[in-house]
């Protein structure tokens, strides 16, 4: 019969260095991601975060308000001009100018109480 304390020795070896192998992995896989979370944080120190926030903000606006002053004229131009439903589109946008004109000229007073 074989000896069941010869047998039990040799699987504690093996389950000794499996251990001492995931041991070192698991300390290799830690230093490169302290290795690597230090390269990152020097790339971003180079970025200007504030400027890339900007541009974008800029760009963004950009093209919201090209997309809507451009599919407005569009649908502008596609009307034919001669009817009272353009006509009465004319004159709203003038007096709504004239409103926001004479609202710019007139200065804001605080309310007394």
């Amino acid at each position: 019969m074989a000896d069941p304390t010869a047998n039990s020795t040799s699987t504690d070896a093996g389950e000794a260095e499996a251990l001492k192998s995931i041991s070192d992995a698991m300390r290799d896989a830690v230093q490169n991601a302290t290795e690597d979370a230090a390269k990152v944080k020097e790339k971003l120190a180079g970025m200007d975060v504030g400027r890339s926030l900007s541009r974008f903000a800029y760009t963004s606006s950009y093209m919201v308000s090209y997309g809507i002053v451009y599919g407005t004229v569009f649908i502008a131009r596609a009307i034919p001009q001669d009817n009272p439903i353009v006509e009465g589109l004319i004159d709203g946008g003038r007096a709504a100018l004239d409103a926001l004109n004479e609202a710019k000229e007139t200065p804001v007073t605080a309310p007394t109480t």
